[in-house]
């Protein structure tokens, strides 16, 4: 829980008075990205349990967070959300270090990645969401800011979870990049959109020639050794921006494909 000592009325007040100016600022920078992913603004009955419903699909909340990792694309709260009550009822604070998962336990505190700046930020997650195809966790305005995303909207992250930190407030914060680590994965992160993965070869190598048919490439088709059984893994990527995967998934899902994933490496 958050600590009572902490200003919160004040900080949100303050936060108000400005976030007008700050909005209007922000207005061409959003104007060229793609939409900032927002919460539910009426809050999911159940959100706050073991499994919930949003716009039609259920999702199922983890019974606990422990090894929890997760390498995906990371949206932050618009401004519009402030002051908005949460899945743990508080009302949404940009200036908390805070985040919104669909699957995380409430409370679950997770230290986020950016994958390409090597910036890290600790959280604590309190909220539902986001509702947003190939999004993995929505961060407040705080968290967003320090791992450096504000302006493109979105980032690609790893999300760990951690143990509670041994803080003087109960409150999130931020890492510094470690040293000579601009980049943790040694590389430029390669973002793929996975389509599936196929106990049979034929049917992993007909949907790779219908693809190819429709334009849709570069793929990548491969078999990995899960459980003891060979699948193949059908990719599309890598892809350059977020704004293209994202027109790439709704085009799948519009075809049936509804269960594609994120892959960074």
């Amino acid at each position: 829980m958050r600590s009572s000592s902490r200003p919160r009325t004040d900080r949100l007040a303050g936060f108000k008075a400005f976030a007008p100016a700050l909005a209007l600022a922000l207005t061409g920078l959003i104007a060229g990205c793609a939409p900032f992913p927002t919460r539910t603004t009426v809050l999911p009955a159940g959100a706050s349990r073991q499994s919930y419903v949003v716009d039609g699909r259920r999702y199922h909340v983890l019974t606990h967070a422990q090894g929890y990792r997760q390498r995906g694309i990371a949206s932050w709260y618009g401004l519009h959300s402030v002051g908005l009550p949460t899945a743990s009822g508080l009302p949404y604070n940009p200036d908390s270090m805070t985040a919104a998962s669909k699957i995380l336990p409430l409370g679950t505190w997770v230290r986020v990645t950016n994958l390409v700046n090597g910036r890290q930020v600790i959280v604590r997650i309190d909220d539902r969401g986001p509702f947003v195809r190939q999004r993995i966790i929505d961060l407040s305005y705080a968290a967003a800011r320090q791992l450096k995303m504000i302006a493109r909207g979105t980032a690609l992250v790893e999300v760990r979870s951690i143990p509670q930190p041994l803080l003087p407030h109960t409150a999130a914060f931020a890492l510094a990049p470690p040293p000579l680590a601009h980049n943790p994965l040694g590389h430029p992160p390669r973002m793929y959109l996975q389509i599936g993965a196929y106990a049979q070869r034929s049917r992993a190598l007909a949907l790779e020639l219908h693809f190819m048919r429709l334009g849709i490439r570069p793929l990548r088709l491969f078999p990995v050794q899960r459980a003891g059984r060979i699948l193949y893994i059908l990719q599309v990527g890598p892809i350059a921006h977020v704004r293209e995967l994202d027109r790439l998934s709704g085009r799948l899902t519009s075809m049936g494909f509804l269960k594609t994933e994120v892959i960074i490496r």
